[in-house]
């Protein structure tokens, strides 16, 4: 079959993007790699904070999406929501029939991002709803964005000012939570809207770094990447013991909640939730670990002497064994975000050669077969995993 080189060059449609917002973009997300602290073995994630200076903003107006098809959007297993020049869309997995759900002022009109933009998962865990931010295009540089969450069809059901850049779905899709401001006070959100409870992080727990808190398994408490707990009841968070497997830098836990996957050093390590770690496999350089809906297999993104990661793997948790799905030379980079529903294949980001304002989403299916460019011209996107429920 033909190389991914091969089909990026082949198949890629130039996008034209404002001069350096795709360099902002993939800066970051290598920040998030490259910039590591070790201390005690144990792998941190050092970042830079974005600007210079931090603002609280009004909420803004709620916009009705201008460009909805008269079909309903698609909703079915695996449904691919994505950010493209400003306008979110949902299409199909494999990317065909999109429909643009919400309509945003390009990147070119707004701070070279885009009005509309989404960072890590998108969908809410029982796929009803979508939380992505929203740029003031008239604000400062460095002001923050809101959060907006709609359902399937575009139509808003809440907005409201928060810093930070991933949105954390709570297990239960029923709650969100962001910074309120970051790297002191946590706030919790309703569907509609509404913050439910502020929690604050206590002066200098806050680790170093682009961090933003997650939704611990059980939902009782939020997770900041290096081991700190804010429990939701108000008590005083604590940081998690050095030999906790959920302390570590990319901490991932398996669909059954059982065992952690992390990265230490230059090894993918998988751990009971609860004790010490059972598989170790030295691969290199890895980031980003990503379970297989079944807690079979981990993807994750490997690199062979670049700066950016250039090659996605495959784990056997069985056996340990590390396996190499697709590889790209040259200065490009891979990025994991998921497996689809089944486990058969896996969404990830291309960035094209020499940092051009090119990227697309991919699949490939898990055996290495079936290479497929989804979309051009985005580098946020994210698989609906599980069916809508009612």
């Amino acid at each position: 079959m033909p190389s991914l080189a091969e089909l990026l060059e082949r198949e890629s449609q130039r996008v034209d993007l404002e001069h350096g917002h795709f360099e902002r973009l993939i800066r970051r997300r290598e920040r998030r790699q490259r910039n590591r602290k070790v201390g005690a073995g144990v792998l941190a994630l050092a970042l830079i904070v974005l600007g210079t200076a931090v603002f609280l903003r009004a909420i803004q107006p709620k916009r009705t999406p201008t460009d909805r098809s008269d079909q309903p959007p698609p909703a079915a297993l695996g449904a691919l929501a994505y950010a493209a020049d400003g306008d979110i869309y949902v299409a199909d997995w494999d990317g065909s029939n999109a429909v643009r759900i919400v309509d945003g002022r390009p990147a070119k009109e707004c701070r070279g991002l885009g009005e509309y933009w989404g960072e890590g998962p998108m969908w809410s865990p029982n796929g009803r709803y979508l939380a992505f931010r929203q740029v003031d295009c008239e604000g400062p540089e460095d002001a923050w964005w809101d959060v907006v969450i709609t359902d399937v069809e575009g139509d808003v059901v809440a907005s409201f000012p928060s810093e930070g850049w991933l949105i954390s779905w709570s297990p239960d899709s029923t709650r969100v939570a962001s910074w309120v401001r970051w790297g002191e006070t946590i706030g919790v959100y309703g569907l509609d809207g509404v913050r439910q409870t502020a929690l604050t992080v206590p002066s200098g727990m806050m680790p170093s770094g682009d961090l933003d808190p997650v939704w611990s398994a059980d939902g009782t408490s939020l997770l900041i990447p290096g081991g700190v707990v804010v429990p939701l009841d108000g008590s005083e968070p604590y940081r998690l013991p050095s030999d906790d497997p959920a302390s570590h830098w990319g901490a991932a836990y398996s669909p059954d909640g059982s065992r952690v996957a992390y990265i230490d050093d230059d090894s993918v390590v998988v751990a009971t939730s609860v004790g010490p770690a059972s598989l170790q496999a030295n691969l290199g350089w890895g980031v980003f670990p990503v379970w297989s809906p079944t807690g079979e297999q981990i993807a994750f993104s490997g690199r062979s002497g670049r700066s950016f990661p250039n090659e996605i793997r495959l784990m056997d948790v069985a056996t340990g064994a590390v396996t190499s799905v697709t590889a790209k030379g040259g200065s490009d980079g891979l990025w994991v975000i998921d497996f689809s529903p089944d486990g058969d294949r896996i969404l990830f980001l291309g960035v094209e050669d020499g940092g051009r304002d090119e990227a697309s989403l991919w699949s490939i299916r898990v055996d290495g077969s079936g290479l497929r460019r989804l979309v051009s011209g985005t580098v946020q996107g994210d698989w609906q995993t599980v069916s809508p429920t009612n």
